[in-house]
């Protein structure tokens, strides 16, 4: 391939490109090449004079090829792209390797027989840079601009892009999408993680100022029995050791900082470190790779202590016991609702129809409900109705309505006969709590059944929760989206469309109509309006999910981005009232108390001297009763301090 003809090297470039124009190099004035592929240049015309790069994604911003670009300034290049081409080969995925030019850079190109969505392509790229630093994962990052100079492009500093193999890895591309797949699974399996989803926070947690969550409280020392795991090494499984220290940091209310004046102990060697594949000496991570470790186990275990806070002794024995059956019944849950899929149709006759089966709304919310249980890892979790607006993007009339739907029961006044329970009353500044009804159980008297189960006992270790609550949120996340949620947006009915799109296969629209429960018109209209702004695909007779990307376009181009955020604010600052309110009920059943103060410089009724901790006092009116309204414009001005108002919210 050295010796290739720039015009043939050229003509391959034209049959392989996904689109009729490739991106070339700048020149400046002196003749210089610069590494900028800023003009784009049709393929139709003859080469360019500079260096091309190809596009590895059609204009409908599927991945046609994918190409592991190999940079020498960010590591090993060689080394990274023979490790990746192992790999490969064990995988029985057909590629081919590229000497990318003179500075030691590699390229590994796969050639796909089906074209791939951006979003698995995406997560594929970012699981491999954190196994292998050199490579550069821009390019499987962005379909709309990513390129790379395929075999026989000439390289800006001399020679050309050389193939170490056949090109029929290109030329004939039959890697399928499961093999992506499989690979992704590979990646993990040596090591490499997963994002974790953004989820909204819990009561009890609060950020720092880098975005980090802590328990909100006065820090304390650590327990013993946490110290200890802290300055000991290790056991076998270094994951254990490192989440059980860094649930006891949670617990005492440390935060980011805190941990990381720490991380240099024995019980962090699972964020220094990996475990080799065969089970042999572990590999040391990368920085970036060091990061995201510490990152994802510290917000799993606030959130953890959040949703349950530890014992006094910072140990909890029961955990996996109790995390399994949390577990099971979000699994049984949630099978009995798929098996249901009409009862969550849209599409009633009438009102009363609606409110006694359900909407799509009404599955939002058990769904929300069923990732609290799981994250928290009990059956009982508390809710509110703003905190379920948040999760699911629906209003909270909404959602109110949905609770009621969920807990009415279906048999003969029987409250077990619903889907959730309410446990007790709520108590200010607690909200209501719920659990899954009894149907959902597994404890063992009810294995007590004519026939074997149909399905086996769900597995003893608790780890399948990661499942669940990324499972979950998922299902979650394309709702709440200013894209679907706000008025004058494509609306509620695309929004389902698009959650129900599947990303690698492909969906007819009767499929999407047994899905969904809306009749065809409906489903077809959404599909042209999802397809209009880039976020479906249509593939012959079938569907597939657009760019996850174009969504936050869309909510550009619709003028409707923001809508959300300002209704989570809104909600904040009603919390955030409430929280005060509740705190000056308190206060006003103290015995002794202090009754007045200095006023407030401002002249606003509030009193700079009192013995209220937390708040200072609540306006009142000219009869003396609290003035709710004033104390919500005062909450959105800022009165309330930086962490109770975070924590408020």
């Amino acid at each position: 391939m050295s010796d290739l003809d720039p015009a043939v090297a050229w003509a391959l470039t034209r049959a392989l490109s996904p689109r009729d124009r490739v991106r070339a190099a700048a020149q400046l004035a002196t003749g210089e090449i610069l590494n900028e592929y800023d003009h784009e240049w049709s393929i139709n015309e003859l080469p360019p004079h500079t260096p091309w790069a190809m596009y590895l994604a059609g204009d409908d911003r599927r991945y046609a090829y994918i190409c592991f670009d190999f940079d020498s300034s960010r590591g090993n290049a060689p080394y990274d792209a023979a490790r990746l081409s192992h790999w490969l080969d064990e995988l029985n995925i057909a590629h081919l390797m590229c000497a990318s030019g003179p500075t030691g850079g590699r390229h590994v190109w796969i050639g796909l027989a089906e074209s791939a969505d951006a979003d698995l392509v995406r997560t594929l790229a970012l699981l491999t840079a954190q196994l292998l630093p050199s490579l550069d994962p821009t390019p499987l990052a962005n379909p709309a601009t990513g390129c790379v100079r395929p075999p026989g492009a000439p390289h800006r500093l001399g020679g050309v892009s050389v193939a170490h193999g056949p090109l029929t890895a290109l030329t004939n591309c039959t890697v399928p999408a499961d093999a992506i797949t499989d690979l992704t699974a590979f990646l993990i399996d040596a090591g490499a993680e997963l994002p974790s989803p953004t989820l909204g926070l819990l009561r009890g947690m609060t950020v720092d100022d880098d975005g980090h969550p802590y328990i909100a409280g006065p820090k304390r020392p650590l327990t013993p029995r946490v110290d200890a795991m802290l300055h000991s090494e290790p056991g076998e499984d270094t994951s254990y050791t490192l989440a059980a220290v860094l649930a006891g940091c949670a617990h005492s209310r440390w935060r980011y900082a805190d941990v990381l004046a720490v991380v240099d102990e024995p019980a962090f060697e699972h964020v220094r470190t990996l475990r080799g594949r065969h089970g042999g000496d572990r590999i040391p991570r990368t920085e970036r790779g060091r990061i995201r470790a510490l990152d994802a186990a510290w917000n799993n275990a606030v959130r953890y202590v959040a949703a349950h806070p530890l014992n006094g002794t910072g140990d909890d024995t029961n955990y996996a016991a109790r995390s399994n059956t949390a577990l099971a019944a979000v699994e049984r849950a949630q099978e009995r609702a798929n098996a249901m899929p009409g009862l969550w149709g849209a599409d009633r006759a009438s009102s009363a129809a609606r409110r006694s089966t359900g909407t799509h709304s009404t599955r939002a919310v058990l769904d929300a409900l069923c990732l609290y249980i799981a994250q928290s890892a009990q059956l009982v979790v508390e809710a509110d109705v703003r905190r379920l607006s948040a999760d699911t993007g629906y209003g909270r009339t909404t959602v109110h309505t949905a609770l009621q739907t969920l807990t009415r029961p279906l048999v003969d006044e029987d409250p077990e006969s619903a889907w959730i329970v309410r446990v007790g009353e709520p108590e200010a500044p607690h909200g209501q709590r719920y659990r899954l009804s009894q149907r959902f159980s597994t404890s063992p008297e009810d294995q007590n059944r004519t026939q074997v189960p149909a399905r086996p006992r769900p597995p003893t270790h608790p780890l399948n929760r990661t499942y669940w609550t990324t499972r979950l949120s998922r299902e979650l996340q394309p709702l709440a989206h200013d894209t679907f949620a706000a008025p004058r947006s494509l609306g509620r009915t695309a929004g389902l469309v698009f959650k129900h799109l599947a990303v690698n296969a492909h969906s007819t629209v009767d499929d999407l109509v047994q899905r969904t429960g809306l009749d065809g018109a409906r489903v077809r209209t959404a599909l042209h309006r999802l397809r209009f702004h880039r976020l479906a695909r249509r593939n012959g007779p079938g569907w597939s999910r657009g760019d996850d990307t174009a969504l936050d376009r869309a909510a550009d181009e619709l003028d409707v981005a923001g809508y959300l955020d300002h209704r989570r604010t809104r909600y904040g600052a009603e919390r955030g009232r409430w929280e005060w309110w509740n705190a000056e009920l308190t206060w006003m059943r103290k015995p002794n108390k202090k009754r007045r103060g200095r006023r407030a410089p401002s002249g606003v009724a509030l009193f700079a001297q009192n013995d209220r901790p937390d708040y200072a006092r609540y306006p009142r009116g000219p009869d003396g009763r609290g003035d709710h309204r004033e104390a919500l414009n005062l909450v959105r001005a800022g009165v309330l301090s930086p962490a109770v108002a975070l924590d408020a919210a």
